[in-house]
């Protein structure tokens, strides 16, 4: 499954370098850099993984063990296990991060409805570093209470920022439709392909960290390795939101480049219906 959505994440990558170079929407050069800093940190972690599976199960000295595989990959020590779960991190921090910017850019550069969602994103990361660090030493142990508490408050972090950012952005652009469809002879609202993909990009990343959520608590060791499916749900999340974009522009032949804007970014929308406020003012 780990390689499934990895080729997934691939496609995604390259269509969406695609989109951003021939359409070039607003923010470009920061979407490219952060879609390709995510991109790069999944492509790790595979690695990663690869590297580790063929440790597992072709060292001889692991091989000679009995059950030598499953104790080589519950062995906190080992760096390899640090490596990809500290990637794990960094890539579901630098998700986060992105999404509280398009909610920042979303509300007309508005900082004060971000700094909520910033001091979650900040208890996060320090409770999701401790939580790692405690795995360091070769005798901790993934079952130990505080590693368990700290865990499971940092995926609880997790979701409610996603879900509660996500639900910032598409009451905005909710908002943002209704004042354009009353300020223009078209009418009807506007956005509705922009929300959808939206709810569905962050119900993705909500709902796969839900599930780990459940198994850790459960007290199934499930939910530590579904951390590595994570890795690279967290980097398709915003993938498929400017992919989606690209591709309903291309699939319509109705429209000017301007309005495919509004669609892939929403966040212009609110300069447009400041636009249109002061020509009718005027």
């Amino acid at each position: 499954m780990l390689n499934t959505f990895a080729g997934i994440n691939c496609i995604l990558f390259g269509t969406c370098v695609c989109v951003i170079y021939i359409r070039s929407p607003a923010h470009s050069k920061l979407l490219l850099c952060a879609t390709s800093f995510q991109f790069a940190m999944s492509t790790a972690h595979v690695i990663l993984m690869f590297i580790q599976a063929m440790i597992a199960f072709t060292n001889t000295t692991i091989a000679a063990t009995p059950d030598g595989a499953n104790l080589y990959y519950a062995a906190t020590g080992n760096y390899i296990f640090l490596a990809g779960q500290l990637i794990y991190i960094v890539n579901s921090l630098a998700q986060e991060l992105l999404l509280i910017w398009r909610l920042y850019v979303v509300w007309n550069q508005n900082f004060k409805v971000c700094i909520l969602p910033l001091i979650v994103w900040v208890a996060h990361c320090a409770t999701a570093s401790v939580a790692v660090a405690l795995l360091a030493p070769k005798n901790a142990s993934i079952f130990s209470y505080t590693f368990r508490v700290l865990s499971l408050s940092g995926w609880s972090l997790e979701m409610i920022l996603n879900v509660s950012v996500t639900a910032g952005i598409v009451y905005r652009i909710w908002q943002t439709g209704q004042q354009t469809a009353a300020l223009t002879s078209a009418g009807g609202f506007r956005y509705k392909g922009t929300i959808i993909t939206i709810v569905e990009s962050g119900g993705l990343i909500a709902a796969c960290t839900c599930v780990i959520f459940c198994l850790w608590a459960a007290g199934n060791i499930a939910g530590l390795v579904g951390s590595n499916i994570a890795v690279q749900v967290a980097t398709m999340t915003p993938l498929l939101i400017i992919v989606r974009g690209g591709l309903r522009r291309s699939h319509s032949n109705l429209g000017s480049f301007e309005r495919y804007s509004y669609t892939l970014d929403p966040w212009r929308s609110t300069s447009f219906v400041r636009k249109l406020q002061t020509e009718i003012a005027q």
